[in-house]
């Protein structure tokens, strides 16, 4: 089976899987009364059906257009050549995506006044990241060839673990965890809460989830910054809770309070250490089915790379990651929005279930956030569930 025949239709097939979900999502949206609303979900939509076709694009460019086999070449005798060659190819992706947040943040976002940015700060700190991110590729991109070479039958078992024990590293220092509502970020600066009447206040109900010591900081929104949310930060010792500037601004204390339980709730749940769980088993998929892939070496050749070192099948799957995340994506949607109904009926239990309410309707609003989506395209897309599910649930459950 010629393999750029199979990659070429399964692209195809994604692509055409995601413009079907997308046009069920334009027929919802046509439904909505709220102008505002309606013309958010349909922006967002088409932007995220645009940069699916580029991510697809460049997928093709980096295999079957030579894009691998060029950078091969260049890197093939060099020193760290393992490390060249994977670094290169996630340049190219991390390029893409830096070009896709400039763009949503001049189209998307400024159009639907949740971010005003010039195109010299998206720029600035847009590419802040780029450097960090490369030297990490990098060194993981040896790492990993070095392990197929020196344990050819074991090597994807070691390099789980390698992956995992980055994603926890990532966890500790970068605070990539569930419950994370601010988007990508843009590296904003954060400060202790220090307001008198307020900080007491969230430092007791910390206290009575069992959280007594954990940090509340605030984020510093970055000029022209308007969205509102909160987050989970940090792991162990150093957690803490994130809540933007602009949320205390948007929310009365009792609805912060409510907030605050949610995001309490994801630490009282174990939503960490699950989603580590969960991700480290997409990994062990991931590299168990790369582990399988190299046992046919004329796959790479059929996409147009002549080389078949470890480099190569490393960079080959950075190239085709964009189709394996596809493929996860509704299923790590379905673990996200199960941690988030967890959270929200913790919340419900140890705060003002009416304060969250209010505070989700608030944070829809500001964020033109969609309040309901088609169920399929939900089910197959969102992280978080729609404000009209949460509500369906937050009614069932008791006042506190």
């Amino acid at each position: 089976m010629n393999a750029g025949i199979v990659l070429t239709a399964l692209l195809t097939m994604s692509a055409l899987l995601q413009f079907w979900l997308a046009a069920r999502q334009f027929r919802y949206l046509q439904r909505l009364a709220e102008r505002r609303l309606r013309e958010a979900g349909r922006a967002r939509v088409a932007f995220a059906f645009s940069a699916t076709a580029l991510e697809f694009m460049l997928t093709l460019g980096l295999t079957l257009g030579g894009g691998i086999a060029y950078l091969d070449g260049f890197w093939h005798d060099r020193p760290a050549g393992a490390a060249g060659l994977v670094a290169s190819v996630v340049l190219a992706s991390v390029l893409l995506h830096v070009a896709l947040r400039i763009a949503h943040a001049r189209i998307v976002e400024a159009s639907l006044d949740v971010a005003r940015f010039s195109l010299k700060e998206l720029l600035a700190r847009a590419s802040r990241p780029i450097l960090p991110i490369i030297i990490v590729a990098a060194a993981a991109g040896q790492a990993l060839a070095w392990l197929m070479m020196t344990a050819p039958s074991t090597w994807w078992l070691w390099a789980t673990l390698l992956w995992t024990a980055g994603l926890i590293a990532r966890v500790w220092l970068i605070s990539d965890q569930p419950g994370g509502g601010l988007g990508m970020p843009l590296l904003p600066s954060s400060q202790p809460l220090t307001d008198p009447r307020l900080a007491p206040r969230l430092a007791a109900a910390l206290a009575r989830y069992g959280l007594a010591g954990s940090e509340i900081r605030i984020i510093v929104s970055p000029p022209g910054a308007l969205r509102a949310n909160a987050r989970l930060a940090g792991s162990g010792r150093s957690r803490h809770v994130e809540l933007s500037d602009t949320l205390l601004y948007l929310l009365t204390p009792a609805e912060v309070e409510a907030v605050l339980a949610h995001e309490a709730g994801h630490w009282r749940c174990r939503h960490v250490i699950r989603d580590l769980a969960n991700r480290a088993l997409l990994s062990m998929a991931g590299f168990g089915a790369l582990a399988l892939a190299m046992h046919h070496p004329w796959i790479l050749r059929e996409m147009a790379i002549p080389d078949t070192s470890p480099a190569a099948w490393l960079a080959a799957a950075v190239a085709l990651a964009p189709l394996a995340a596809v493929l996860a994506t509704p299923l790590r949607a379905h673990w996200r929005r199960q941690m988030e109904y967890e959270a929200d009926a913790f919340a419900a239990t140890h705060a003002d279930k009416q304060a969250l309410m209010r505070a989700l309707e608030k944070l829809d609003a500001s964020n033109a956030t969609d309040r309901a989506a088609d169920p399929i395209y939900a089910r197959f897309y969102h992280f978080h569930p729609s404000q009209t599910d949460r509500r369906r649930r937050l009614d069932t459950m008791p006042i506190r």
